[in-house]
């Protein structure tokens, strides 16, 4: 093992190898570009929405409407005297292309995010709000209030 005799290494020209590495160089910022070329075309793709989207978007706004104007026809009893003072109202489902009339009472009421939940007074304008219009997106429950005092 120790007899062995070491081959002496290759000469290379230093021309050789300065273009060597500056092809290196080269090549990794191309790769880079190439990289930053595909994100900015994923990012235009998402900007820029086709005739197609648009249509899905505007049936399905129509669609809402359709279904807010059928609820609303629907007759419903009314709770006659209310025992109690108060209702809490939970957002359990929507999707983003809701109506804008169906969005704007949502909002009103504090729930623009899935599964928030607030506390109503229990008067004759919120229950029709709630019947009416966004039922399908809501569970609400009529509770007493309870004061727990010292």
């Amino acid at each position: 093992m120790g007899d062995e005799v070491q081959a002496p290494l290759p000469y290379i020209q230093e021309t050789v190898l300065k273009k060597r590495k500056s092809s290196e160089e080269w090549a990794i910022r191309r790769r880079q570009q190439l990289e930053e070329r595909k994100s900015i075309k994923a990012n235009k793709q998402l900007t820029f929405k086709r005739a197609e989207q648009y249509i899905k978007e505007f049936r399905g706004k129509e669609l809402d409407l359709v279904r807010m104007k059928y609820r609303a026809r629907k007759f419903r009893a009314v709770p006659g005297k209310l025992k109690s003072q108060l209702l809490f109202v939970i957002r359990i489902q929507g999707k983003f292309e809701v109506h804008s009339v169906t969005k704007k009472i949502l909002y009103s009421l504090g729930l623009g995010k899935l599964f928030t939940g607030v506390f109503l007074e229990a008067n004759e304008g919120n229950l029709a709000k709630l019947q009416r219009v966004i039922e399908a997106y809501l569970s609400y429950r009529i509770r007493d209030l309870i004061l727990k005092g010292d």
